[in-house]
């Protein structure tokens, strides 16, 4: 109750809190603005097909995608669209407020609102005609996770994973950060320990992403499981195409690049002074190079949506770069 009392009375709430609301309203506009798809009966169709699960596996077993909406629609009387709207709406404006508070044990007020300002600009690159709604919410999860990981909240990391277990597999990325985090020695039984501690950690997830996928099992997938060959072939050639002048000017419509592109020098900045940056940090971007092999491996990366979890952990690794913060307790 007194941290929720602090919180109202925090005066950076309602100083960016306006802010955070119409920088989600734009990226709502930028995403609707390239999902014809939205309005023109499909996005309803989906839903209604999710609801008696006919639909494609992957999509079928991110539940609250399409429950949340679905609740939404009856308690406000909405259409289906406009539920998905607000679904997504509500969860980038979330996203933002508490990807602030999170990049404040680190940095003063401002420096915070340039990391919340580089996320809202670099969403719109993962914004194709294509109707993944339980992005926003896994920006959430995906946020808190890594948010009671750093704080050693397990009552909360155990609800954050059922929760997220619930909405997008890709949370199954977390029990890494937490064994990475509390990794310290390579002695057989503190492994042991340290092993187990991250399987009992990561009930939650088991226990709802396995149960679903397997009861989606017979469902047909979207595209083809085992994506890395094709994920290789678009990379190489896509690389190929901007290889000389002019054709380097085409390069935004080569969507396998984006990958490298979403992030850009963050890439490089997020690393420079790897040594200097905060324990947690450390450790989480170990979890980097499994991340984005997995996507690769049965992800299209061209939908660079996949990697938008990243920047949690790679947007205040740069800003360390970028802003040099005395005092930090690292």
């Amino acid at each position: 109750m007194l941290k929720l009392k602090r919180f109202f009375k925090d005066r950076e709430v309602f100083l960016f809190a306006p802010i955070y609301f119409f920088l989600s309203l734009i990226n709502l506009r930028v995403k609707l603005s390239l999902t014809p798809f939205w309005f023109q009966g499909l996005l309803s169709s989906n839903h209604r097909n999710l609801l008696i699960y006919n639909y494609a596996n992957n999509e079928q077993s991110r539940l609250l995608q399409f429950y949340v909406p679905e609740a939404l629609r009856h308690l406000l009387r909405l259409s289906i669209e406009h539920a998905y709207l607000l679904q997504r709406w509500l969860f980038v404006f979330l996203a933002f407020m508490l990807f602030h508070k999170y990049l404040r044990k680190w940095f003063d007020a401002q420096t915070s609102f340039a990391g919340v300002v580089f996320l809202a600009a670099i969403m719109p690159l993962s914004y194709f005609n294509h109707l993944q709604e339980s992005a926003p919410l896994l920006m959430v999860t995906f946020l808190l996770g890594l948010w009671a990981i750093r704080e050693n909240k397990i009552g909360f990391l155990l609800l954050v994973f059922f929760v997220g277990g619930l909405n997008n597999e890709t949370m199954l990325a977390l029990p890494l950060v937490y064994f990475f985090y509390h990794f310290k020695s390579w002695k057989f039984m503190e492994l042991a320990r340290l092993s187990g501690r991250t399987i009992l950690v990561s009930l939650p997830l088991l226990l709802t992403v396995g149960p679903i996928r397997y009861f989606n099992r017979y469902r047909p997938h979207g595209a083809n499981i085992w994506q890395l060959p094709y994920n290789l072939q678009g990379i190489a050639r896509d690389f190929s195409g901007i290889a000389s002048w002019p054709n380097f000017l085409n390069i935004h419509g080569n969507a396998y690049l984006y990958i490298f592109i979403i992030f850009n020098v963050f890439w490089v900045y997020a690393f420079i002074k790897y040594k200097d940056l905060p324990l947690f940090l450390r450790r989480a971007a170990l979890m980097i190079p499994f991340f984005i092999i997995a996507h690769m491996l049965t992800g299209i990366i061209m939908e660079v949506r996949q990697m938008i979890p990243l920047s949690f952990i790679i947007i205040p690794m740069a800003l360390f770069f970028l802003f040099k913060q005395e005092g930090i307790k690292v």
